[in-house]
């Protein structure tokens, strides 16, 4: 995930995040706009804490538990896992 540019790093974020979320939920697949809130769907906070695990372990960092609520849909929060990813790459 690395090698991506923020732009092509965004869209597969985004992606793969809209395929999980779609699943964890019981939706086909193409059923999650990115610019809904994920409540929207039924997400729940059992379920976020759950998707919040998910997250955690496909970018490999830990993530603040209010992430969710702070950046309520799949784009919002992409955009910040991106700009978090960004931020520890030129730490490293």
């Amino acid at each position: 995930m690395q090698n991506a540019g923020p732009d092509e790093l965004y869209t597969k974020l985004q992606d793969w995040l809209c395929a999980h979320l779609a699943e964890e939920l019981g939706l086909p697949q193409g059923a999650i706009d990115p610019t809904e809130p994920m409540s929207a769907y039924g997400l729940d906070s059992i379920k976020a804490i759950t998707l919040l695990t998910a997250v955690e372990d496909h970018v490999g960092f830990e993530i603040d538990p209010n992430a969710l609520w702070e950046f309520p849909t799949v784009a919002s929060l992409a955009e910040s896992l991106v700009g978090q990813l960004a931020t520890r790459s030129t730490q490293s």
